[in-house]
């Protein structure tokens, strides 16, 4: 979905559980750099401990912190891998982000 702004937001379900006890979550990236994951849950174990149909709760990141967890993920997931900068450079280019490219000998 494109924004008046130019500015582009994404939002796609990453996960989903069917059944008696259903649960979905979500990401999102708003047009102003927000960044959120959320869940929603359904079902009769909803209903027993929250007394209401569903559950929906989330974690939003403010633009400005982006980069940091940026910084958190990229740590968290490439240390300790050898081919950590291919393995980024791959997914920038798979998704989309831009990125540059350099080396020197």
């Amino acid at each position: 979905m494109t924004e008046p702004s130019g500015a582009e937001k994404l939002s796609e379900e990453i996960y989903r559980q069917e059944g008696e006890n259903f649960r979905s979550v979500m990401i999102t990236l708003e047009a102003d750099g927000a960044l959120q994951i959320d869940a929603q849950d359904m079902g009769p174990l909803v209903q027993q401990v929250w007394g209401d149909s569903d559950y929906e709760f989330w974690c939003r990141i403010p633009p400005q912190a982006a980069a940091k967890l940026a910084y958190a993920l990229l740590k968290k997931h490439y240390t300790g891998r050898e081919q950590a900068v291919d393995e980024v450079r791959t997914l920038c280019l798979d998704a989309g982000v831009p990125c540059e490219n350099g080396s020197y000998a």
